[in-house]
C-alpha cells in the first residue's frame, strides 16, 4: 500500500515537472523565436566605431553651417560613452572634414555640455516586441503555478510559488540642457544677443568664419566674424600674421573692423603702417579684449588661447593656433 503510495506521488511530481519545464519552454520558444525582440530607436552609440566616426564627421559639417549649438549637443551626446573617444579620433584622422570645423565643434562641446555625456546616454532603445510578450507572460506563469502548486500539495509542503515579472522601462537619455541665453549671464553683467567662438588652426588656409546676430525674437541684426588679414613667408601650410576682427550692422552705413596681429608684425612699422588701411592694428595677446561698435551693435573679441609658430620664420611672427570669443550686445535703446 505503501509503495503503491509512492508510485503514485513519483508519477505525479514528474508530471508536474514537467508541466513546469513545458511552461518555461513555451516562454522561452515565444520569446526568442515566435516573436524575438527587436530594438528600434537605438542611438548611435550602438554603431560600430568606423561608423560612429562617420555620423559624428557629418554632425560637425552639420553644425559649421547650422550653428545649431543644441542640435550639436544632443548628436554629441547620442554617441553616449563613445562621444568624446570618437571626437578625439575624428580630430587625429579628420579626412576631409575642415580641422577649424572640428575645432568649433568640440568648443561648443566644452562650453555647453563641459559636464560631457552622462552614463546612461548611449541610449537603450525602446523594444518593439516588449508588449507581445507581456501578453504570453501570464500563460507561462500559469502553467508553471500550477506545476509548483501540484508538486507542493503531493508532498504536503502547502508551498505556494508564484512567479511574475517586473516591467522595465528604457529612458533615451537623460534631458539635453540648453543653450544658455542672457538670463545665465552672472548678475551685474551686460547680457549678450549671442556669443560665439572660432578657432583658427596652422594649415587651416581658407579660415574665414563668419556669425548671423539675432535679437531675441529672430529678427536679423548684423553679423560678425574673423578671417585672415595678413600672411607672412611662402609656401603651405600658409603662415598667418594678422587677422582681422570685423562687424556689420545692419543699420549702420560702414562694417568696422580691427586687425590683430602677431607679435613681430605689430613691431614693424612697415608691416603695421600697411594694415591700417584694414583697421585699427592691435598686437595679439592671450585674455586680451577687442571691442567694436557700430550704431546699435557692439561686439567684444576675447581671446582665449594664442600660441605662435616655430620654424625658420622670425619668432613670434606668425599663428600655430588662435581661439576668440565674441559677444555680440545690443546698444542703446533697443537692448534689454
Amino acid at each position: 500500500m505503501v509503495n503503491s503510495l509512492r508510485e503514485l506521488l513519483d508519477r505525479k511530481a514528474v508530471l508536474a515537472g514537467l508541466a513546469l519545464v513545458l511552461g518555461l519552454g513555451l516562454g522561452i520558444l515565444y520569446a526568442w523565436v515566435v516573436n524575438p525582440v527587436e530594438w528600434v530607436d537605438a542611438t548611435p552609440g550602438h554603431l560600430r566605431p568606423d561608423m560612429r566616426r562617420d555620423y559624428l564627421a557629418m554632425a560637425v559639417e552639420s553644425y559649421s553651417v547650422n550653428r545649431n549649438a543644441d542640435l550639436a549637443i544632443q548628436r554629441y551626446r547620442d554617441l553616449g560613452t563613445a562621444a568624446e573617444e570618437t571626437l578625439a579620433a575624428l580630430g587625429a584622422a579628420p579626412g576631409e572634414i575642415s580641422p577649424t570645423a572640428i575645432q568649433n565643434f568640440r568648443a561648443v562641446v566644452e562650453i555647453y555640455a563641459s559636464g560631457g555625456p552622462e552614463e546612461g546616454s548611449s541610449g537603450s532603445g525602446t523594444s518593439t516586441a516588449e508588449s507581445p510578450i507581456r501578453l504570453i507572460l501570464p500563460f507561462c506563469a500559469v502553467t508553471s503555478l500550477l506545476g509548483v502548486l501540484l508538486a507542493g500539495a503531493l508532498t504536503v509542503r502547502g508551498r505556494r510559488s508564484r512567479r511574475g515579472e517586473t516591467a522595465r522601462t528604457y529612458p533615451y537619455g537623460p534631458e539635453l540642457p540648453a543653450e544658455p541665453g542672457p538670463g545665465m549671464t552672472p548678475s551685474g553683467e551686460r547680457e549678450p544677443v549671442a556669443t560665439f567662438r572660432t578657432i583658427y588652426a596652422l594649415g587651416d588656409d581658407l579660415y574665414d568664419d563668419s556669425f548671423s546676430i539675432e535679437s531675441a525674437a529672430g529678427d536679423f541684426l548684423g553679423e560678425c566674424g574673423v578671417g585672415i588679414g595678413d600672411l607672412i613667408g611662402v609656401g603651405d601650410p600658409k603662415k598667418v600674421s594678422a587677422f582681422e576682427v570685423w562687424l556689420f550692422d545692419k543699420n549702420d552705413i560702414q562694417t568696422v573692423t580691427k586687425v590683430l596681429m602677431s607679435r613681430y608684425a605689430f613691431n614693424d612699422s612697415a608691416t603695421r603702417s600697411r594694415l591700417a588701411a584694414k583697421g585699427d592694428p592691435m598686437q595679439a595677446a592671450s585674455g586680451a579684449v577687442v571691442n567694436l561698435e557700430t550704431a546699435s551693435l557692439e561686439v567684444e573679441a576675447r581671446i582665449v588661447d594664442l600660441a605662435y609658430g616655430e620654424g625658420a620664420l622670425p619668432a613670434e611672427s606668425y599663428f600655430e593656433r588662435l581661439t576668440i570669443e565674441l559677444r555680440a550686445f545690443q546698444r542703446g535703446p533697443a537692448r534689454g
